[in-house]
């Protein structure tokens, strides 16, 4: 009876937790935000329509994660063309989290206890809070990876071969979100050489790992030749996209940071006065890196949980110093705090762990202090985006969605998203210097941001001269921080 009164008392205390994460993202929900989202959602858009990739312009491997896209162009289905069919699955799988949270931190401690406390840090974790009304793939991306996880190690526990294949058919839906899964194949590898080299011996779960991630690798590439004539058309794009994008990565990212041009000082700085502090100092983070770094430590002097250390202690290494092309060393910048997911469920349990060291009393204390401190970064995210900037900048968009906009094609698929879709003839790109700005009738309006007219540019994007607007053609109506709105006042 008293283990019956425990095992309700233990989902009791779970359905809260879940309960209050609930809320806690529903009170910070923040929607579109005017960036990679929108290059999401129009390809979501234009994959509903029947037309996929029609007028594309953007990064060009966004298309290759059709997981997100197929995801976000469903919920179109089910909910509308609108802003918030783009984040119902980002939220669900947000929840779907914290039950993986809870049984794989189990499945590697085997204490319910730390379970629960997991959860509840996963709860309130200030980036997944924020990222589940997002439409960017990188939370369900590493649920999927996670998940591959848990059933591999499942399978390696309870001697069941059956839960490894299922472990390995999501290993394989992660690809379908975004290519972190190439961490994970890393760290397989190098158990696959300790295994053959120190045991003698190969590891059943961990070869279907690879696998899986082998077989995806050559079915896409069969259906890249099939359908553009190029095996190895995921490089390709990948390098094109480092191309398009270059100011995003390394040595450009160094040299913003530095100033200096020599390859080793901006090696160093990126891996670490950059990737180094991206991890272990960022506010939003609340130092749980820190944490789960102490409590490896702690383990690794036991001689206890090498597979918890190995994991989180490998991923950091590969995200902070590893390459992301195979022609030249290209560490990853990891600025973007949504980097963080692939390290997020073993920083996660470490962290746990640790703050079920002490006595009941003190680790009651540092729940209450994470729990305020994750509040108060939601808080600074919201600041971070801007947020209730957007709300107005989309309220005003919606509340006109009668007037003919004209603005650069980033814009523009924000602008499309925000009315729904239901009149995108009410809204025109500008794109290219000739530009004709008599194209822009009396009364129409002009959507301008010079935030992203600047990144398009770096693009190689080709714009008209805006200082027309400072004119007497054009008035200033309406202005939300860095999107500024002119109305045509001549013919």
């Amino acid at each position: 009876m008293n283990k019956k009164n425990t095992s309700y008392r233990q989902i009791l205390l779970a359905g809260l937790i879940i309960i209050l994460a609930i809320i806690v993202r529903a009170y910070f929900w923040t929607g579109h935000i005017f960036s990679d989202d929108a290059y999401y959602s129009y390809l979501s858009h234009t994959l509903f329509e029947g037309d996929f990739v029609k007028d594309y312009l953007g990064y060009p491997v966004f298309p290759l994660r059709i997981g997100q896209i197929s995801l976000t162009s469903f919920s179109f289905s089910l909910f509308g063309s609108n802003e918030f069919a783009t984040v119902v699955f980002p939220f669900l799988f947000s929840i779907f989290n914290l039950i993986l949270a809870y049984k794989l931190t189990h499945l590697i401690t085997n204490k319910i206890n730390t379970a629960l406390v997991a959860v509840l840090l996963i709860a309130l974790f200030p980036t997944d809070v924020l990222f589940a009304t997002m439409n960017f793939p990188d939370l369900i991306n590493v649920f999927f990876i996670n998940l591959g996880i848990y059933f591999l190690l499942n399978s390696y526990y309870n001697k069941n071969k059956k839960k490894a294949l299922v472990g390995g058919i999501f290993l394989f839906l992660s690809m379908q979100f975004k290519e972190s899964i190439y961490y994970v194949l890393i760290l397989l590898l190098i158990l696959l050489v300790y295994s053959l080299i120190k045991k003698k011996q190969i590891t059943y779960q961990i070869v279907i790992g690879i696998l899986f991630v082998g077989i995806n690798l050559l079915l896409e590439g069969f259906i890249y030749l099939f359908l553009h004539g190029d095996f190895f058309h995921r490089i390709t794009i990948t390098s094109l996209n480092f191309q398009y994008s270059f100011y995003d990565f390394f040595p450009y990212t160094a040299q913003k940071y530095s100033g200096s041009k020599n390859y080793f000082k901006i090696l160093f700085d990126q891996i670490f006065l950059i990737n180094v502090k991206s991890i272990y100092l960022r506010r939003f983070y609340l130092f749980l890196p820190i944490i789960a770094s102490i409590q490896s430590f702690i383990h690794l002097n036991k001689k206890e949980h090498k597979f918890l250390i190995y994991w989180f202690v490998g991923l950091a290494v590969l995200m902070i110093t590893f390459t992301t092309s195979f022609t030249e060393f290209k560490p990853l910048d990891l600025q973007r705090s949504w980097y963080v997911y692939p390290l997020l469920m073993p920083m996660i349990v470490l962290s746990a762990q640790f703050v079920l060291r002490f006595k009941k009393q003190i680790s009651i204390l540092l729940l209450i202090i994470y729990t305020l401190g994750c509040l108060i970064m939601c808080h600074h995210y919201d600041i971070y985006f801007d947020k209730s900037n957007l709300i107005s900048l989309k309220s005003f968009l919606r509340e006109n969605s009668h007037k003919k906009i004209f603005t650069d094609h980033f814009t523009k698929y924000s602008v499309d998203l925000i009315r729904s879709y239901e009149a995108t003839s009410k809204s025109n790109r500008i794109l290219g210097k000739g530009f004709n700005f008599n194209k822009v009738e009396k009364g129409d309006w002009i959507l301008y941001s010079k935030k992203h007219i600047d990144e398009l540019k770096l693009q190689k994007h080709e714009f008209p001269d805006f200082s027309i607007l400072n004119s007497m053609s054009f008035k200033k109506i309406s202005e939300y921080n860095d999107f500024i709105f002119y109305e045509k006042t001549v013919q």
